[in-house]
């Protein structure tokens, strides 16, 4: 049997009994897809069933490794088959997953790249394009993913309230309030590109040209979003911005005007695990900087003369 023909029965299983979204089947496919190529080229021919072995799984590790990939995305494509071996054994399609013979990398404890937040707002004054400043309120103010902003209709936004519906990942639907400067941003937005748009509409478009000087429009794609965004990165002398760092900004401020209130930034962020959100309470470069100044001048301002109670 084709190795491909029963992974095509484990993306059945994927949308039908665990409702995974399109988006999470595309990327199990795609990471299969990369493994797939690689025991086809080992092997000049058809990948059957035989050939996903512990030592075939290995191979394609290190020759992940050897291509440079991140400890993050290799943890990802091996996680595919990890859950596609699993998933084999118990339809008794295979007699042991594969990838339980393997050590897989650890994941790496990292902190977010998190733009400061004054440069944040510079990218929301009234001389940027209104549009960029709508993309930029929804992440840094909204926590907005990319592929949720980009999945807006028109008929979602709320003008006194914020979002009515948010398409979150695992499908998860949310209604997202938005504070004052972001609300003013995004209804300029509707108010000058999509009026008279309707309800089912998507919120953003780009406009492109056709065969015969026709110009059609389309909902923004992911991709476009990104580039978007790293086009302004490079404007400003931030070449590595990227549209997730947004997300983290508004977790990092938002935890810092809360005066550390986890389980508000939880909340906003649509974490599931509080463990995720936690991440933001790691000091910056810049307030460690700022804390260590008690160090300067030997500290003499904040010197005791007292002896300490051990007499040291």
């Amino acid at each position: 049997m084709r190795l491909s023909a029963l992974f095509e029965e484990f993306r059945h299983f994927l949308r039908v009994e665990r409702e995974a979204t399109p988006r999470t089947i595309q990327t199990y496919r795609w990471c299969f897809g990369d493994f797939e190529a690689f025991v086809m080229k080992q092997m000049g021919g058809t990948v059957l069933v035989t050939h996903f072995t512990a030592d075939k799984c290995r191979s394609y590790q290190y020759d992940l490794a050897s291509r440079g990939l991140k400890t993050a995305s290799i943890r990802v494509r091996l996680a595919t088959l990890g859950s596609f071996g699993k998933w084999a054994v118990r339809r008794d399609k295979l007699g042991r997953n594969p990838m339980d013979a393997l050590t897989r990398p650890r994941k790496k404890a990292r902190l977010p790249h998190v733009p400061r937040w004054e440069v944040v707002e510079k990218l929301l004054v009234p001389s940027v394009a209104v549009r960029e400043r709508a993309l930029i309120a929804l992440m840094a103010y909204g926590a907005l993913r990319r592929s949720e902003v980009v999945g807006l209709d028109v008929g979602d936004v709320a003008p006194d309230f914020g979002l009515r519906r948010v398409l979150g990942k695992g499908g998860h639907e949310a209604s997202m309030p938005l504070p004052a400067p972001a609300l003013a941003i995004l209804n300029e937005y509707v108010r000058t590109e999509r009026a008279g748009a309707a309800a089912s509409e998507p919120l953003f478009v780009v406009t492109f040209r056709m065969k015969g000087c026709t110009r059609s429009t389309r909902r923004m794609s992911g991709q476009r979003m990104w580039k978007i965004i790293k086009d302004i990165g490079r404007r400003v002398g931030i070449p590595e911005l990227h549209p997730h760092a947004f997300r983290h900004a508004c977790g990092a401020e938002f935890l810092r005007r809360t005066h550390g209130n986890l389980r508000a930034v939880q909340e906003h962020l649509r974490h599931k695990d509080v463990q995720t959100t936690t991440v933001y309470t790691k000091v910056t470069q810049q307030d460690l900087q700022q804390q260590l100044r008690v160090f300067d001048n030997g500290g003499e301002e904040n010197k005791d003369s007292r002896p300490s109670p051990q007499g040291i």
